[in-house]
């Protein structure tokens, strides 16, 4: 007797369909809400980025070319970045604009869902996650980092999410470090995460980052050896080259003293030293934070240790808050309890909705006379993120004393 037995179908790929619909109705709800904003005439930084991919196209010179229009913004970031812009450049302004936007409100979630710890999503049905993460992503546009990324078109959210989402992955995952050195070949200023490698022995992760910070060395090299090498020899170096050091928008150290000394001669030498002070500070809390395993934590200390020493940070630049306030809130709640948690976490994000570094006077200099009290939402970025610090610390006194790394997580 044969026995007749069938085959059933494999089962359909739900998860990839869904997924290819929530990306397709995010790209209609970004052009609509992209028009509805009015940024189809702006994102002037979207139009830096398409101008060195178009210069590129053009076999013109990277560094020499100025956006038109009255702006005469130049392109500052390393050629490998231009190479990256090429695609942009290549396809009308309208699809650029949405394609771009979308990849950011993506990164958004992406933030969202890494930061919050696996505990908070495991009171929620998979509906309910989607809900509360387009919840979490459409307030924060609220957020004035946020905001200004995106009406600006700049590139913050991406690397962002690049670094965060690289580096909370497993000690031993292929290639770990890798896409932060990618993130540096784009944009300088993630330099610094690399101490965080040192300092927590994380040599694979550190190997790996280097190569792909000098992978895209030589494919910029490759492609663009001239503009390569006049970069690399140049134009990094000329901090006045992305804009007014005073103004407002820059909340680092640089922009603080520069808006107490103007160009007093010791402005540029106290600000090494408070940066090179409070970023050894930063790499001891950083990897106290690392040791006891609250990776989200370390990776946003650490993220205040280059807003806070690079010369130019933009308040855009700040999207780290999303992070770095889910690991207040978390802090808080470990030491203090659900009350002052919850208290803590919205007048983080409260504060920031309140964009209150654009309250005072700014642009041409008025921020080299302000008052006291205009000074004080003036720099309100930088006085949160030191609260933030202060907080941090103390809490991370309740940390389980750091134990020795296995020697895989060394080797990772």
């Amino acid at each position: 007797m044969t026995v007749m037995t069938s085959t059933s179908p494999a089962p359909r790929p739900v998860v990839p369909r869904r997924l290819l619909l929530g990306i397709a109705a995010c790209v209609v709800l970004v052009a609509l809400g992209a028009w509805a904003a009015g940024l189809f005439g702006g994102m002037i930084d979207l139009r830096v980025y398409r101008m060195g991919g178009s210069v590129l196209l053009d076999g013109g010179s990277l560094y020499d070319a100025q956006l038109p229009g009255g702006s005469g913004l130049p392109f500052t970031y390393p050629p490998f970045a231009a190479i990256v812009m090429v695609p942009l450049a290549a396809v009308p302004w309208g699809v650029a604009l949405v394609v771009w936007t979308t990849i950011s409100v993506l990164c958004i979630s992406a933030l969202w869902r890494t930061s919050l710890p696996k505990t908070a999503w495991s009171f929620f049905t998979q509906r309910k996650r989607t809900v509360l993460l387009i919840a979490l992503t459409l307030l924060s546009l609220l957020l004035e980092p946020v905001w200004q990324t995106i009406q600006f078109g700049q590139i913050n959210l991406l690397l962002t999410a690049m670094i965060l989402l690289d580096l909370v992955r497993p000690a031993d995952a292929r290639l770990r470090g890798f896409w932060l050195g990618v993130t540096i070949g784009i944009k300088l200023t993630p330099l610094p995460f690399l101490a965080l490698l040192v300092v927590t022995k994380q040599w694979g992760a550190l190997r790996n980052a280097v190569l792909g910070l000098v992978a895209t060395m030589a494919i910029g090299f490759a492609i663009v050896p001239h503009q390569s090498w006049r970069y690399w020899t140049d134009v990094m170096l000329d901090a006045n080259r992305v804009g007014g050091i005073a103004y407002t928008g820059n909340q680092s150290f640089r922009g603080f003293l520069t808006r107490i000394g103007d160009e007093a001669s010791w402005v540029v030498p106290t600000w090494f030293l408070l940066s090179a002070v409070f970023g050894l500070l930063v790499l001891w809390l950083a990897r106290r934070y690392w040791l006891a395993d609250e990776r989200i934590t370390a990776i946003s200390v650490m993220a205040l240790a280059v807003l806070y020493a690079s010369p130019i940070s933009w308040s855009h630049h700040w999207v780290w808050i999303i992070p770095l306030g889910v690991s207040l809130i978390r802090s808080v709640n470990r030491v203090w309890g659900l009350n002052p948690a919850v208290v803590t976490g919205v007048l983080w994000y409260g504060l920031f909705v309140l964009r209150s570094i654009w309250w005072v006077p700014y642009r041409d200099d008025r921020e080299l006379s302000w008052s006291f009290w205009q000074s004080i939402p003036g720099n309100s970025h930088l006085i949160l993120g030191l609260i933030a610090f202060i907080i941090l610390a103390v809490t991370s006194r309740s940390l389980p004393k750091p134990q020795p790394a296995p020697a895989t997580a060394q080797q990772a």
